[in-house]
């Protein structure tokens, strides 16, 4: 807002907007976005929820993949033992595993039997803002859970900047890229970036 002597004048501001772009790809060409879910992607949440109604709500992963297969679970780079009293807020990282190897591997298997000693870096929900609503969360997928939760999370939707999009192109085999779908403005308009959804040609 700008001041001119006694009056003011209100400068108008341009909402984020988000676009959306449709990638369709050959099975095969799926390993090329393993980096990126190593990494860490954004994606749209509803926070303020439990970390079980991140997964297995908003995307529909079942409680017993959920239960058994992803053993390891980091909510902001602090193990998870209780996905229900776990909540996610705009920002969170999540971090998701299968068994890893090794003491390492089973101190921080969730509930797992060496759990114990763990107990100080154990994550513990802290007062804050509890309001619930739209908002993106950093996902991280590691070992067998890139090929099997990879295609879900990719289907759901990522966000990327330009300079992410022209790189994941870059690393795309064309022959294998079908119909890239023309960008457009996201009803959303919050969110910023593009948001990038992969499905796969089988």
């Amino acid at each position: 807002m700008e001041q001119q002597g006694s009056e003011q004048v209100t400068t108008p501001t341009t909402p984020l907007r988000c676009e959306k772009v449709s990638l369709r790809i050959s099975r095969d060409q799926l390993s090329a976005f393993f980096p990126m879910l190593q990494r860490g992607v954004t994606v749209l949440a509803e926070v303020g929820r439990p970390l079980r109604s991140l997964l297995c709500g908003q995307f529909a992963i079942p409680e017993e993949y959920v239960m058994e297969r992803i053993t390891t679970i980091f909510l902001d780079n602090r193990p998870v033992d209780d996905l229900d009293g776990s909540l996610i807020h705009e920002g969170s990282r999540v971090t998701l595993s299968a068994a890893m190897p090794g003491l390492v591997g089973a101190t921080m298997r969730r509930s797992g039997f060496y759990a114990t000693l763990r107990q100080g870096i154990t994550h513990a929900e802290k007062g804050g803002d509890f309001s619930t609503g739209p908002g993106t969360v950093r996902l991280k997928l590691f070992n067998l859970l890139l090929p099997e939760l990879g295609p879900l999370v990719l289907a759901r939707g990522i966000l990327l900047d330009r300079d992410e999009l022209d790189r994941l192109f870059g690393n795309l085999d064309a022959a294998s890229r079908i119909g890239v779908a023309t960008s457009y403005p996201c009803e959303r308009g919050a969110c910023g970036g593009i948001l990038v959804r992969v499905s796969i040609r089988e």
